[in-house]
């Protein structure tokens, strides 16, 4: 009984020895270290997959928006001539520029008004009727307001 190694009473109880544990060790970190290689080597394939950046629609963008801008520019280039001959179409509205009279220029218009029909009734009422007294006197009836005219204000 005393003649059994203590690695081989070891490795009967299920213990490891020194070297066994480390080669284990070392087996589980080349696999580790395998796992990450292939991840990245996987990550690496794919992108070469996907491919460079494709500059070739750059050019072809670049291309457009300079003959955008010359159509642009040829089109100002005959407003601005159409402009000095005379525009045949009404000028765009202005945002600052409003059409039409303000409430203050309505409302004084209005007072103006006002006043003016008010001195046309007094001068209306100083004015002796002549026609009146000749129609009533060849029997000829008339109305009152018959002489007197309407005014209007434009």
């Amino acid at each position: 009984f005393f003649l059994v190694s203590p690695q081989a009473r070891a490795a009967r109880r299920g213990y490891m020895g020194r070297e066994e544990a480390k080669a284990q060790s070392k087996e589980a970190q080349q696999a580790k270290e395998k796992a990450a290689f292939e991840k990245k080597q996987a990550q690496r394939d794919k992108q070469w997959e996907v491919g460079a950046k494709d500059t070739s629609g750059d050019a072809a963008a670049a291309a457009k928006a300079a003959e955008a801008a010359a159509r642009r520019a040829e089109r100002k280039a005959i407003e601005e001539e159409e402009g000095a001959m005379g525009k045949s179409t009404k000028p765009k509205k202005k945002d600052d520029v409003k059409k039409g009279p303000t409430k203050a220029e309505k409302a004084q218009r209005a007072l103006l008004a006002a006043q003016a029909l008010e001195k046309a009734e007094k001068a209306a009422k100083k004015t002796p009727k002549k026609d009146a007294a000749p129609a009533a006197a060849s029997g000829d009836v008339a109305s009152a307001s018959e002489g007197v005219g309407e005014l209007t204000i434009s």
